[in-house]
């Protein structure tokens, strides 16, 4: 982990925005910087964790070197561990109020971070719901529709939008242990927190087009991947919510 910009003496902020990079060189300084200033424009007191996810490009040191020039970034390295791992790497060492995942390609306007932003101190989670979905294809369309609808079957989680941008209140975050390191993570959490009382709000937002590249849902690989984590963490979630035997009894057959 780089020491660049840590301002430790600093009171702790509001909002720590992690932000996962794998090979984002092209992108990461314009991101950053665009991020950096709509915190600064919507007077938030806000760190920036810099997550350098693995990547085998000039991210890392580009990374290094936004820390040392822009207030209050902070950069970890670590090996690839996909979008859910480099979120929790984050979040461990975030020292604001609230955590937020921004994806490097994500375009951050004011309004794209202000509702969520108005919501803190009123709920432990705040999810953004998104009204339309900017450059989906039809099957991509068509999994937005039904993966909510699959949270909901399994964990009985009435969720308007699992995969998108929420906000989660560190001391709320920290009293869970997700196991997933992909995508499935973002409903991981969510049911996870939901299971420790946590209080949620849902708040509207718009999608916009991507900085660059398409979404990675789009790939055959990722959706087989996400389906399979979600199943994944379905299992291991029934196996924790099963009675356990008392000591000294046997289990019934």
């Amino acid at each position: 982990m780089s020491n660049e910009g840590t301002n430790s003496g600093l009171p702790a902020p509001r909002l720590s925005v992690v932000v996962p990079a794998y090979n984002e060189e092209k992108l990461l300084e314009t991101s950053v910087r665009a991020l950096r200033k709509t915190l600064d424009d919507i007077k938030v007191t806000a760190e920036i964790i810099l997550v350098d996810d693995g990547s085998t490009d000039k991210t890392g040191s580009i990374a290094e070197l936004l820390a040392r020039v822009v207030p209050n970034v902070r950069v970890y390295h670590q090996a690839n561990k996909g979008i859910g791992g480099a979120f929790l790497a984050g979040a461990i060492l975030a020292r604001g109020d609230y955590l937020m995942l921004w994806p490097v390609d994500m375009p951050a306007a004011p309004d794209d971070v202000r509702p969520y932003v108005a919501q803190f101190g009123e709920a432990d989670v705040i999810v953004g719901c998104r009204s339309t979905r900017v450059g989906y294809t039809v099957l991509m369309r068509f999994n937005a529709w039904l993966y909510p609808r699959l949270v909901t079957l399994l964990f009985g989680l009435r969720i308007r939008d699992v995969n998108w941008i929420h906000a989660y209140r560190r001391t709320a975050f920290l009293r869970i242990r997700p196991t997933q390191e992909g995508i499935p993570m973002l409903a991981e959490t969510l049911v996870r927190l939901r299971d420790v009382g946590a209080t949620f709000a849902e708040v509207d937002v718009v999608m916009k087009p991507r900085l660059q590249g398409v979404a990675s849902a789009s790939r055959f690989r990722v959706m087989r991947e996400t389906l399979s984590g979600l199943l994944t963490f379905w299992e291991t979630w029934r196996m924790e919510r099963k009675p356990q035997p008392k000591k000294g009894t046997r289990a019934p057959r």
